[in-house]
C-alpha cells in the first residue's frame, strides 16, 4: 500500500532500467564546468561541484528531454506535485571530495524560463555502490534524513527545506536536478489533496459509482478550484 503522509516523495525507476545505457552514453558526451558559475548568493560559497556546460550541446539537450518527459508523464508526480511548470534539468557531477553545503534553493529559478520553485527534485544517475559519500541530506521536522538512491530513482521535496550533498570521498556521483512550480503553492494543501486523491482512487477501484467515490471526487474538485494557482 502506498505511504502518503510525507511531503518527501521517492519515485522508484523514474528512468526505467532499459533507458540507463543510453543515459550513460549521453553523459559521456557532455562537457562539464565549475558549478559555481550557476550559483548565486550564499549558495555560491558552499557549492563545490561540476555542472554540464551551459554551452549548447545536442547530447545534453537529449538527456534533458528524456528526464523532462519522464517527470512530466509520471502519474505519481502528476497526483502528488500537480506541476504547472518544470524547469529543464541541470546535470551535476561530484568527485574528489566535492560537496554542496547546507543551503536552500532560490525561491525563483530561471533556466530558459522563470518559475516559482515549489519543489526540488534530485534524480540519481550513478549506482550508489560506485561512489562513497555523496548522500543528499534533507532537514525534515523529524531530523536529518540522508538519501542515496538507486540509479534511475528520484527524490522530490519542498524547495523550502534546507539540504546538502555530503562530500564524495571516492568514485563519482552524477545526478540531475530540477525544480517544479505546482498548481497548488502550499505544501500542506498539496499533501491533503494527494491523500484525498489516493483514498478516492482506492474506493473507485472497488466501486466506481459508489456514493463515497462520487462525494470524494466532488470534494477533491472543489478544493482544487479553491486552491489552484493559475
Amino acid at each position: 500500500m502506498l505511504s502518503i503522509p510525507s511531503s518527501i516523495i521517492h519515485i522508484a525507476n523514474l528512468l526505467p532500467e532499459q533507458d540507463l545505457p543510453q543515459i550513460d552514453f549521453l553523459l559521456s558526451q557532455i562537457p562539464f564546468e565549475d558549478g559555481k558559475n550557476t550559483a548565486s548568493g550564499a549558495a555560491r560559497e558552499v557549492k563545490n561541484n561540476m555542472q554540464a556546460s551551459r554551452e549548447e550541446n545536442a547530447h545534453k539537450r537529449h538527456l534533458q528531454q528524456l528526464v523532462f518527459q519522464a517527470v512530466a508523464g509520471h502519474p505519481l508526480i502528476q497526483s502528488a506535485v500537480m506541476p504547472k511548470n518544470i524547469l529543464p534539468p541541470m546535470i551535476s557531477k561530484y568527485h574528489d571530495g566535492m560537496a554542496y553545503g547546507w543551503h536552500t534553493d532560490s525561491p525563483v529559478m530561471t533556466i530558459d524560463y522563470t518559475v516559482r520553485a515549489d519543489l526540488s527534485m534530485t534524480l540519481f544517475l550513478t549506482a550508489p555502490e560506485s561512489y562513497e559519500g555523496g548522500e543528499l541530506v534533507i532537514h525534515t521536522p523529524s531530523g536529518y534524513v540522508p538519501y542515496k538512491l538507486p540509479k534511475g530513482d528520484a527524490i522530490i521535496y519542498p524547495t523550502t527545506r534546507l539540504h546538502r550533498v555530503n562530500p564524495v570521498t571516492s568514485g563519482e556521483r552524477i545526478a540531475c536536478v530540477t525544480w517544479m512550480q505546482s498548481l497548488v503553492k502550499e505544501t500542506e494543501k498539496r499533501e491533503l489533496l494527494f491523500q484525498l486523491k489516493h483514498v478516492q482512487e482506492q474506493i473507485a477501484a472497488k466501486d466506481l459509482q459508489s456514493e463515497e467515490n462520487l462525494l470524494l471526487m466532488q470534494v477533491y474538485s472543489n478544493l482544487m478550484r479553491m486552491w489552484t494557482d493559475l
